[in-house]
């Protein structure tokens, strides 16, 4: 029965993806997982092991003092170093320290009963391409109504596909929202690009695995060390919204504090102009030369000194040369 629980919440978890709205997406999947494990409060926090920095939190029934908290008695929680060295498994803190201890420990005290806290089960899954880590843990209210076996193997299954779909659903809805104003001002978006979500001095807060091997194909020494990938191997210009670096095309977008960086190999259409790219697009679309001119609101004679630089440019002499260089 809990077997098949499982697999209709993890069901539900991708095919919500398209459908939840991206804030509200995490809430949500925590509130699928309390019908699968039994929990009072959770949080779900995402960090870089090497910054040691929580990125984001969500939170199920306790307050934002509570992060907080955690942060400061991080030196005296035994869960710090524990989970780190499990990763994947689930820790319950009857598993580092007996409850007569526990309930008696300046940890406890200081922070988690002033948050009615009585029972803890915490669990990290860590990238170890990317360094990103995300934490899950969860909370009850009762001290009589420990942890069992049964949540700790629930919990263990459930984190790696809270983490997947919230990742599919992260990029999947910016994708949407790129094609949904592509389509509204005809603006050209490149079809084999990657992205990654960074804060402004390029550390990565999300990523594409595609990203991550498109990185290593341009630059081989890019870990030097490490086994992770920490940030980006190039300064952002925060200046310019595209422009081209090592062979990369690189194009910037605000995502509320941070900035969506999406990436792509050079080609001969990346040295156009924005406008020429309308106007190859909308050829590649099957309009006639007046009919671009038209959907452009361009006379044709624009039109046409626009496509004589383009084809100058890509050093091309007729539209069918143009479409085998958009493939």
């Amino acid at each position: 029965m809990k077997q098949d629980k499982l697999n209709q919440f993890i069901a539900r978890l991708y095919l919500a993806t398209s459908k939840i709205e991206l804030a509200e997406y995490r809430d949500w999947a925590l509130s699928q997982l309390q019908n699968l494990i039994d929990f009072d409060g959770a949080i779900w926090s995402n960090g870089h092991q090497q910054t040691a920095r929580f990125h984001n939190h969500t939170l199920v029934n306790v307050p934002e003092s509570l992060t907080q908290s955690l942060l400061e008695y991080l030196s005296i929680n035994p869960f710090t170093t524990k989970i780190f060295e499990n990763l994947g498994q689930p820790i319950d803190m009857r598993d580092l320290i007996a409850d007569e201890d526990f309930y008696r420990s300046e940890i406890y005290l200081k922070c988690f009963k002033p948050h009615g806290i009585e029972r803890i089960l915490s669990s990290i899954h860590l990238d170890e391409r990317t360094g990103l880590f995300t934490l899950l843990t969860l909370y009850r209210f009762e001290r009589d109504a420990p942890f069992s076996a049964q949540d700790k193997l629930l919990q263990k299954q459930a984190l790696f596909h809270l983490l997947t779909a919230a990742k599919h659903a992260l990029f999947l809805q910016l994708q949407q929202n790129n094609d949904s104003q592509t389509k509204a001002y005809g603006a050209t978006e490149h079809k084999n690009s990657h992205k990654a979500i960074c804060d402004n001095q390029g550390y990565f807060h999300q990523i594409q695995t595609s990203f991550i091997d498109l990185l290593e194909r341009y630059y081989t020494n890019i870990r030097g060390s490490s086994t992770s990938l920490l940030k980006l191997p190039f300064t952002l210009d925060l200046t310019k919204q595209a422009y081209e670096i090592d062979g990369l095309q690189v194009k910037l977008k605000p995502f509320k504090d941070l900035i969506i960086v999406e990436i792509w190999p050079q080609g001969p259409l990346d040295s156009l102009t924005q406008r020429e790219r309308e106007i190859v697009q909308t050829l590649a679309n099957g309009l006639t030369f007046k009919e671009v001119a038209r959907a452009l609101d361009l006379s044709p004679s624009t039109v046409s000194n626009h496509l004589y630089r383009i084809y100058q440019k890509l050093n091309i002499g007729s539209k069918s040369e143009l479409f085998k260089l958009l493939g």
